[in-house]
C-alpha cells in the first residue's frame, strides 16, 4: 500500500489567489510552530523556480498587509518579496508565514526607528533567526534526552561528526537550515546546501557574501572556505574596485 504523500504549503497555496489565498493562509498560520516547520524542512532554495516562489511569497506579503491594514506600492510588495527570498533561502516558506505572524503579534521583541515599513520589516529577519534557532536548539535537547533514554542506534562515525557539526551550528543566530530529526534528513539537508553552495554563492551581492562569511566563521567551516574563495575570486576580477573607492 503506497504511502499517501501530504501536500506542502506551496503546493497548497500555488493554486490560490485573491482572498482565496487569504483564508488558505489563515488556515495555515494556525498550525504553524518552529518545531513543525523544522520537521518539514523543505529550504526554499531547493524549491524549484525563482520567480514561481518570489509570487507565493508576495501572497504572504499582500495577506500581512490586509490584516494589518496597510499599502505598500506593488512594485515595493515584489522588491520586498525578493529581499525575503535572499534572506529566507535556506529556510521555508512556512518561516515565512509564521515570521510575519510574529511580527503582526509583537512576538519577536522592539526593533529601533525604521524610515520605511519595507525596512520595519526587513529589521525583523534577525529576531526572527534568533527565535527559530533557540527554539531548534532547545528541541534538539529534547530529542536528544529521549534518545538517551532508548537503546542508542548504532550509526558510522562519519555520520554522527556530520550530526555533532549540525547541532553546533545551530548555537548561531542565523540562517540555519531547517531540518528534520532524522539524522538522514539532517545529513541529505546539510550535504545540499554544501553541494549548491560553490554555485549559489556566485549569485550574492557583496554585502551577502559578507553576511554569510560572517554566519559560517565559525560553525561551517567546508561552507565557509567555499565563500572565502568567492570573495578572494571577486577581489582579483576587481582589483581596482577598492582602490577607486578611496580615491572618491
Amino acid at each position: 500500500m503506497l504511502q499517501q504523500v501530504q501536500p506542502t504549503t506551496l503546493t497548497v497555496l500555488q493554486p490560490c489567489t485573491g482572498d482565496k489565498a487569504y483564508n488558505v493562509l489563515a488556515k495555515i498560520e494556525q498550525t504553524l510552530t518552529p518545531a513543525a516547520i523544522i520537521a518539514k524542512g523543505d529550504l526554499i532554495m531547493t524549491q524549484g523556480n525563482k520567480l514561481e516562489l518570489i509570487k507565493q511569497i508576495i501572497k504572504v506579503i499582500e495577506f500581512y498587509l490586509k490584516v494589518i491594514g496597510r499599502e505598500m506600492e506593488i512594485f515595493q510588495i515584489q522588491i520586498l518579496a525578493g529581499d525575503l527570498y535572499t534572506k529566507f533561502r535556506t529556510d521555508t516558506i512556512d518561516d515565512i508565514i509564521l515570521f510575519f505572524k510574529m511580527i503582526r503579534n509583537d512576538e519577536l521583541g522592539k526593533i529601533g526607528y525604521q524610515e520605511s515599513l519595507r525596512d520595519k520589516i526587513i529589521a525583523y529577519v534577525v529576531p526572527y533567526m534568533q527565535y527559530k534557532s533557540e527554539q531548534r536548539e532547545r528541541l534538539i535537547k529534547v530529542k536528544k534526552r529521549k534518545l538517551q533514554s532508548k537503546p542508542v542506534e548504532k550509526i558510522s562515525e562519519e555520520a554522527f561528526e556530520k550530526f555533532t557539526q549540525l547541532q553546533n551550528s545551530i548555537k548561531t543566530p542565523a540562517h540555519t537550515k531547517a531540518a528534520t530529526f532524522s539524522i538522514n534528513s539532517i545529513l541529505k539537508s546539510s550535504d545540499a546546501y554544501h553541494q549548491a553552495l560553490p554555485a549559489s554563492c556566485k549569485k550574492l551581492s557583496d554585502s551577502d557574501l559578507k553576511y554569510e562569511l560572517l554566519r559560517t566563521q565559525y560553525n561551517d567551516k567546508y561552507a565557509y572556505e567555499i565563500l572565502l574563495q568567492e570573495q578572494q575570486r571577486r577581489k582579483d576580477e576587481n582589483p581596482g574596485k577598492k582602490k577607486k573607492k578611496k580615491d572618491g
